[in-house]
């Protein structure tokens, strides 16, 4: 009997112990924003992803390019792999009303490669980084620019999904529960009822304490479990002007993964957390190529 109890707990903690090493977030995703090249570098950028366990990429569009073939093949050939691709683009000046223009040129250009392509090389979704407070409208009304920020937001939401029913995200920055939206709400809980789900810009390079990468998703992690909306983490490895805290620029692939991992265990209990997303696939992957940079 001693002996069948001891196999037991050995089987229980072998099991335990797989289950802790192949546990990993649901998403990892990364943005790919220089598509000037989409032909030459579809290859490298497809077989990183896939190294990295990236299902999803963000891609940037140029609107100003009727050539839909370069995405046509990149998305086909994407999800041969099992990776969902959503069109990227936005501008802080999508926050404004008066700019709201943008926004129809950008679902027009969506309508139109929809219209142009098969099922398989559709986009999955559409996702937008729109940043009103780097503008200085910002500061100066904070009210008025948060007002119309929420009005586009409600306006782009609602155009997209008359385009197939597209799946709609975006980024936001982690500070956003912060901000009070007009309806009494906080602006995150806002923004999570209008999108699919958001990228939280958590640009911190530590897991555990004070001002790092938990502490700050934590807030919007809650709040999406109360919604029923994924969360998704973003991490930065670009150079930042903002401090070293904020990037993992010049820090080896082991330090990003050992982070991510941390911080996959403090959130995964919440059902408003999904995954991860890296900023941005060139200097990921420059990251992940040449170690620790003086």
């Amino acid at each position: 009997m001693i002996l069948i109890a001891m196999l037991i707990c050995v089987a229980i903690a072998t099991v335990l112990m797989l289950k802790e090493r192949f546990d990993k977030p649901s998403i990892m995703a990364t943005w790919v924003w220089d598509t000037t090249a989409l032909i030459e570098d579809k290859n490298e950028i497809l077989a990183f992803a896939e190294d990295q366990g990236v299902n999803v990429i963000f891609l940037h569009i140029d609107r100003e390019s009727q050539d839909f073939e370069p995405y046509r093949t990149f998305v086909e050939e994407a999800h041969g792999l099992g990776i969902e691709v959503e069109a990227l683009g936005g501008d802080p000046t999508w926050g404004l009303t008066d700019y709201r223009r943008e926004i129809d040129s950008f679902i027009g250009w969506m309508e139109d490669y929809r219209n142009a392509v098969s099922e398989q090389a559709a986009f999955d979704g559409i996702h937008v980084d729109i940043e009103p407070y780097l503008l200085e409208g910002w500061e100066q009304d904070r009210d008025d620019a948060v007002s119309q920020w929420m009005d586009n937001a409600a306006y782009l939401v609602d155009r997209a999904k008359r385009v197939g029913s597209l799946r709609v995200s975006a980024d936001l920055p982690f500070w956003i529960h912060k901000i009070p939206a007009r309806s009494g709400e906080s602006l995150g809980a806002w923004m999570l009822e209008r999108f699919d789900r958001v990228v939280l810009m958590n640009y911190r390079n530590f897991a555990i304490g004070d001002n790092g990468i938990v502490e700050h998703a934590l807030p919007m992690i809650k709040e999406g479990t109360r919604a029923g909306k994924p969360v998704i983490i973003g991490l930065e490895t670009a150079p930042s002007d903002e401090g070293e805290h904020v990037t993992f620029f010049g820090q080896d692939a082991s330090s990003l993964q050992r982070q991510i991992q941390l911080s996959h265990k403090a959130m995964r209990r919440y059902s408003g957390y999904e995954g991860f997303s890296i900023h941005d696939y060139k200097s990921w992957k420059g990251a992940a190529e040449s170690g620790p940079q003086e």
